[in-house]
Parts: structure tokens; C-alpha cells; sequence
């Protein structure tokens, strides 16, 4: 076996792992979510529900304060770790820290500021304005904590240590939901849920802290260090990712504003719950995606093209391969699940499920390119078509909103994703990595839509002839759908490389966790 070919192999291991780390983590947390959405919603009704709803998404905006600084702490941490540079990642680390600080002052300043004002803006009944401004306060507090507290993922993520992060996300969403469930029987409600986030949020950078120092001794995580001229690097890369997030935020959580302003506030809860089930695959194909950044820097770093081409092709079909089978699977089943999950009242909202599921797979097409142009810091014009898309949702929303209700926000979202997709995205990736359009249908798309068919066919008649009504029976088909594709893909579309990793996965990722969570003596002392 030659030098290359073992090379690829471990790249695929590694990320492979990471990718398997990251999906355990993510269960764990939809499981979690998915039993408190239910609690939460029923424990304070729509109408307050909508209200939390309508919060996050202001609020959410906040995280615009990031600047795109956490993607600048993995990428360069990659790269300086690649190289064996500790110091200039201590360096850059400590620059992005004093950052965070800073804009998360701006953020408790700003929440403060806001929170008298901001129930004027939307259609909250007189008697629960003051619980919305002490909401929109307290959940500034908690944003201008969480940012600081962004980075130590950040630099875990530069590590490649995506099972340390997923460990800490299991202990940390455990731990949110018992306190969720004690404060609201305890009769704490909105603001007592606020409390919860905030106080978790600083307790688990106890071991966040802790495990970079036993990862990577020679980083010395901590404000000391920090260097101006670090402020030039970040900002440099970090310039467009902050137009990009602004692009996300107009498309993914104007939606609710959209419709608190223009609906009476209840609308927002329907929306919400149809978006958070669309959002379902999207979230879980994320945990491939996280692991790629890194990748591209290093293969960036080492001037290896060929490599990197490899990688964006098998990032885009697996990509595409993952988001599928749970992407039709909820859309196919979403009537009857949204029926069992949160009650018959919601089952109308099957169609806003469906279109929201294929302006997600619009989105996600484009995840594997931004990962990659990221890596090899050439994102800077994918900021404008992310700008322009976001803009035309806003406009588009605010329009159809008016005409056709509910549906027309969906609409507003779907259409300019899918023209950004296909028609800048993709095409602009192709080209400036050296991949033409033939062998991008041959080798990326084909290959994960030819098993989708099938899956389709299979789900729909199950759906249709067992008409299911209970979670574990929606679950059950869901799961043959998933079979299905499954069997499929690997048999027919994936590589010989993907298929011998998959063989060897339950092996290899047995044999890795152990190695990794084994309590070693860091290298610094060996």
C-alpha cells in the first residue's frame, strides 16, 4: 500500500471517528430536546411557548457578536497544531479571548438596553411584557457569557478532539434538561429556564478548561499572551464568515420575527415546532460536516490539492447521503409524527414540515463547499451570495407572509436558498477546487440520489398500508426507510473505500475510544 493511499485512508479514519462522536453526541441531545419540546410546550402553553420562541430568535441575533471569530480559533489552531507552532496558538487564542470579552459586554449592554422596548415591537398581550423584557435581558446576560465560553469548543475543534467536545455536550445537555424539568414543576417558568442555561453554560467550562490543558499542554489556554497583530489575522479571516452569519441569521431566524410581527404571537409555535422537526436532518448531517474545516486547513497547510479535491467530493455525496433518508423520512412521516410528538392540532403543519425539509437540503448542499473554501480561505464571495440570499428571504417573507399565511415564510426561505445553491455555491466550488460538472453528477449527487428512490417507495407504502399513529411505530418505518437507503447506498453508490470503512467502523471506532479516553500521560511529560 503506498504512502498516499495510507495517507487518505487515515484521514478518513480520523474523520470518520470524529464523525461517529459527533452523531452520538447529537442523538443525545435531540433525545433530550425531544422529550422536553413536548413538556416545555404543554407546561407553558402556546401562546408563552411562542413567546420563548420569539426571544431566541431575537436574541440569537446577538451571536452575530461572534464576528466569526470561534471558525478563525479552529482553523488556525489546526493549522499551528499541524505544524507543531503551541505558541502561536496560545498566541491567537488569547486574542480571540479579550475579543469575546469584549463583545460579550456589548451583548449584556445591548440586552439591557432592548428589554424595555422590545415587547412594543410584537404582538405580546399587555399582561406578559414585563416577563418578555426580563426574558430579552436575561438572555442577553446569557449570550454575552456563552461567547466567551465559545472558544474553548473552538480550540477543541482546532484539536480535532470532536469527542471531547461531544462528552462535554452529553454532560452539559443532561444536566440542562433535569434543571429544566425541576424549575418548571417548581413553577419558575420563563425566567427560571433563563436561569438554567446561563448557570450551565459556566459550569461546564470547568471541564472544558480542564481537558485542553490535558490535550495540549504546551496551548496554555488563558488571557495571558494576546498580541495586536493577531487582531489583523483574525479579522481577515473572520470579515466574511461575520457578512455569512449575518446571511444565516436572515434565513434562519427571521422566519419567527417575521411572523411575530406580522401574526398574532401564537402563530409563532406551529412554525417553530414544524421548523425544529425539518431542522432534524440538518442537524444531524452537521456532525459530518464540523469535522471538515480542519481537514481542508491541514491538507491547506501541506499543499496537497489532490487531497483536497478527494475530500470535497466525498464530503458532498456523504453529505447528501446522510441529510436523504432522514430528510424523507420526516417529510413522509411527518403528519403522523407531528400527530404522536405534539398533538393532533399540529398535523395541519405537515406541509410547512416539507417545505422547510427541502430549503434545508438546499442549505446543507452548500456546507461541504463553505467547509472547504473556509479551510483554504477562499470564502470571502461566497459573503455576498450569502448576503443577497438572506436579504431576498427577509423581503420574500415579509410579502407572502400577508398573501398565504404560514406557508408563504416557508416559500420565502426555499427560494432564494435553492437559487444560491445550485446556481453560485456549487458551480463557484467546482471551479476554483478543479472539479468539472460531469464528474461532479458521476461522483457527488447520482451516487446518493439513485438509493433515494427506493427509500421512497418502501416508506410511502408503509405509511400508507400500517398508517401509524404511535412514535415507536413512526420509528419503526422510519428506520426501514433508513435500512433501505442504507443497504442501497453502500451496496451500489458508495466507494470501495467507504464500503471497507464501514466494515471495519464498529472495529476502528471501538479500538480509537479507547485509545482516546484512556487517561494518558501527556505527551509533554512522556
Amino acid at each position: 500500500m503506498d504512502t498516499e493511499t495510507i495517507k487518505s485512508q487515515s484521514i478518513f479514519r480520523q474523520a470518520l471517528f470524529n464523525t461517529v462522536s459527533n452523531y452520538a453526541g447529537r442523538i443525545f441531545t435531540l433525545t433530550v430536546w425531544f422529550f422536553l419540546t413536548p413538556f416545555i410546550l404543554h407546561r407553558l402553553g402556546q401562546s408563552v411557548y411562542g413567546m420563548w420562541v420569539l426571544v431566541g430568535s431575537l436574541v440569537s441575533y446577538g451571536s452575530l457578536l461572534d464576528f466569526g471569530i470561534a471558525n478563525a480559533i479552529t482553523k488556525y489552531v489546526a493549522e499551528f497544531s499541524a505544524r507543531g507552532n503551541y505558541k502561536e496558538s496560545h498566541s491567537l487564542v488569547a486574542t480571540a479571548l479579550w475579543l469575546y470579552t469584549a463583545s460579550g459586554m456589548a451583548a449584556i449592554i445591548l440586552g439591557a438596553v432592548f428589554a424595555p422596548i422590545f415587547p412594543y415591537f410584537f404582538n405580546v398581550p399587555p399582561e406578559q411584557r414585563v416577563i418578555f423584557s426580563w426574558l430579552v435581558f436575561l438572555s442577553g446576560v446569557g449570550l454575552g457569557i456563552s461567547l466567551p465560553c465559545a472558544t474553548t469548543t473552538a480550540v477543541l475543534r482546532g484539536l480535532q478532539r470532536f469527542d471531547l467536545i461531544n462528552v462535554i455536550g452529553i454532560c452539559g445537555m443532561l444536566l440542562y434538561g433535569v434543571a429544566t424539568v425541576i424549575v418548571l414543576l417548581l413553577g419558575g417558568g420563563l425566567l427560571g429556564m433563563a436561569v438554567v442555561s446561563i448557570l450551565v453554560n459556566l459550569v461546564m467550562q470547568i471541564p472544558a478548561v480542564w481537558l485542553i490543558h490535558r490535550n495540549a499542554p504546551q496551548l496554555h489556554f488563558g488571557w495571558r499572551g494576546a498580541r495586536r497583530s493577531y487582531l489583523r489575522t483574525v479579522a481577515s479571516f473572520s470579515s466574511a464568515l461575520f457578512v455569512i452569519n449575518i446571511a444565516g441569521q436572515l434565513q434562519a431566524k427571521t422566519d419567527e420575527v417575521v411572523i411575530g410581527i406580522a401574526l398574532p404571537v401564537s402563530n409563532v409555535a406551529p412554525y417553530s415546532i414544524a421548523h425544529r422537526l425539518s431542522e432534524l436532518p440538518q442537524l444531524l448531517t452537521d456532525q459530518f460536516m464540523k469535522v471538515i474545516m480542519p481537514l481542508a486547513s491541514q491538507l491547506h497547510s501541506e499543499n496537497d490539492p489532490g487531497r483536497l479535491r478527494q475530500l470535497y467530493i466525498s464530503s458532498s455525496r456523504l453529505t447528501l447521503a446522510s441529510f436523504l433518508p432522514l430528510g424523507l423520512g420526516v417529510a413522509i412521516l411527518a403528519k403522523p409524527f407531528l400527530t404522536a410528538w405534539v398533538g393532533v392540532a399540529y398535523a395541519p403543519y405537515a406541509g410547512l414540515v416539507v417545505l422547510l425539509i427541502i430549503a434545508s437540503l438546499m442549505d446543507t448542499l452548500m456546507w461541504p463547499a463553505g467547509a472547504i473554501l473556509q479551510g483554504i480561505s477562499r470564502h470571502h464571495l461566497l459573503a455576498i451570495s450569502a448576503l443577497a440570499s438572506g436579504l431576498a428571504n427577509l423581503m420574500l417573507s415579509i410579502v407572502l407572509v400577508r398573501l398565504i399565511g404560514l406557508a408563504g415564510v416557508a416559500l420565502g426561505t426555499l427560494i432564494p436558498t435553492t437559487i444560491e445553491s445550485l446556481f453560485f455555491v456549487i458551480p463557484f466550488t467546482l471551479r476554483i477546487i478543479g472539479i468539472d460538472l460531469r464528474t461532479a453528477l458521476k461522483e457527488m449527487l447520482l451516487p446518493a440520489l439513485v438509493p433515494a428512490v427506493l427509500m421512497v417507495v418502501v416508506l410511502t407504502g408503509l405509511r400508507d398500508l400500517l398508517r401509524p399513529a404511535s412514535i415507536i411505530s413512526i420509528l419503526a418505518i422510519g428506520g426501514v426507510g433508513f435500512l433501505v437507503y442504507a443497504f442501497a447506498y453502500l451496496s451500489t453508490a458508495a466507494s470501495s473505500q467507504e464500503r471497507q470503512m464501514f466494515v471495519d467502523l464498529a472495529r476502528d471506532a471501538l479500538r480509537s475510544g479507547r485509545q482516546r479516553l484512556h487517561l494518558e500521560t501527556p505527551d509533554v511529560e512522556r
